[in-house]
């Protein structure tokens, strides 16, 4: 069943999720990313292990662990995991200012009538002033508009 389980997982969410994620996000800066774990002989070697080599005690990647802490100290290496945010808040405040304001700006909101008025000034307030607001929300109106105004 494990290995069932982590075949599958090497297919597709390392291949279909991850992988495409650290590849866009070192991209994006001009950096080369490797991954020398997914090297196909580790990989296969990895693979064929017991699982105790594996788990131990509920903690994972015991092997890998036990040899990285020989060379790295536990308090870089046992701190949360960060995934890959996205700085929609920031973006809205500088390199995407003008767009957000074109495409949210309220009086295009009132004229295109398919959205009530969402507390556009409220949220242009908010947003440019570092008071509490739903980037989410707008990130999503944003998205929605852009399509909307080249696809409909």
């Amino acid at each position: 069943m494990f290995r069932t389980a982590s075949l599958l997982d090497l297919k597709t969410y390392l291949s279909d999720d991850i992988l495409v994620k650290v590849d866009r996000a070192t991209m994006s800066v001009a950096l080369e990313g490797r991954e020398p774990f997914l090297d196909h002989r580790i990989v296969e070697w990895f693979s064929q292990l017991p699982v105790e080599f594996k788990y131990k005690n509920g903690v994972s990647k015991h092997l890998l662990r036990k040899v990285l802490y020989k060379y790295i100290p536990k308090e870089l290496t046992e701190r949360p995991k960060q995934g890959f945010g996205v700085p929609i808040y920031e973006w809205f405040k500088k390199e995407l200012r003008e767009l957000y304001m074109e495409y949210l700006g309220v009086e295009r909101i009132k004229k295109e009538g398919l959205f009530r008025h969402f507390g556009g000034k409220k949220a242009f307030r908010g947003l440019f002033s570092d008071r509490g607001v739903n980037h989410n929300k707008l990130w999503l109106l944003f998205v929605f508009e852009m399509w909307r105004d080249k696809w409909w």
